[in-house]
């Protein structure tokens, strides 16, 4: 059974409709790219998926479990959607890291909430638990040298990296991106996809919306690309980007091609 279920997923701004039709599977351990030009809906999209934005119709499912249908009240109450954001890790352009806390703070805050919480949605960790694997996955994202760190002190590349950590921290089902690139120079854009391309060869489960069309090419089991709020073309890499069908998508893919 796929880890992720999205079914006929549609939303609307006022008149305007960002998301038509959408729907897709994504299986434990694989990568999906989701590429297309500004304005396409990718982001709204994953918003959507760790709810951020309440979809308009259609239904999304982890692990069999309905999180959100549209025909169902009982699954858009208020009060679940912190629950349900649990199955999402979401890493945004910008790092959005908090400024009075150390790096290690960073990606120990979210943990420690939810001990705190009296939730039973995840196994409680003690204080030394949530610490030792914070200090784990920064370490895992070569930055143990920094942990006492304020994000100041660290170069953009470094703090995207705490930003990963930080979602990792949360063991989600599905690690989701949104243009992890986007807001750091060219030369800091490398050590992140670096990161990235180590947790796909890891088999973590990841919906990655990216620009980076070569690093989707060597990474993503799936890519989708997405034009008007709406799927225009799905499959592999090598059908979608080395072999596209739809003239929207080779249009698309034409501005990236190697000069």
């Amino acid at each position: 059974m796929a880890v992720l279920q999205v079914q006929n997923i549609e939303k609307h701004f006022g008149r305007v409709q960002v998301l038509q039709d959408i729907s897709f599977d994504l299986e434990e351990g694989q990568t999906l790219a989701i590429i297309g030009s500004s304005g396409s809906g990718k982001t709204t999209l994953l918003r959507c998926l760790n709810f951020l934005e309440s979809p308009d119709g259609g239904k999304i499912s982890v692990h069999g479990e309905t999180l959100f249908d549209a025909a169902d009240p009982a699954t858009q109450r208020e009060k679940e959607v912190r629950k349900k954001r649990l199955h999402f890790g979401m890493v945004f352009q910008s790092f959005n890291l908090f400024p009075q806390y150390t790096a290690l703070k960073n990606v120990m805050l979210a943990p420690e909430l939810l001990a705190k919480s009296g939730t039973d949605y995840n196994k409680k960790e003690s204080s030394v638990e949530i610490e030792t694997r914070a200090r784990q996955l920064l370490k895992q994202m070569g930055l143990a040298d920094r942990a006492d760190h304020y994000p100041h002190q660290l170069s953009g590349g470094q703090q995207q990296r705490v930003a990963i950590a930080r979602a990792l921290a949360m063991k989600p089902d599905i690690m989701c991106f949104d243009e992890p690139t986007s807001a750091l120079d060219p030369e800091l854009t490398g050590e992140v996809l670096k990161v990235i391309r180590s947790l796909a060869e890891q088999k973590t489960t990841m919906i990655i919306v990216t620009h980076e069309m070569a690093f989707a090419r060597d990474v993503a089991d799936q890519v989708i690309f997405m034009d008007q709020g709406v799927i225009v073309e799905q499959g592999s890499a090598r059908e979608v980007i080395e072999n596209p069908k739809e003239e929207r998508t080779r249009k698309f893919l034409s501005r990236y091609s190697e000069s």
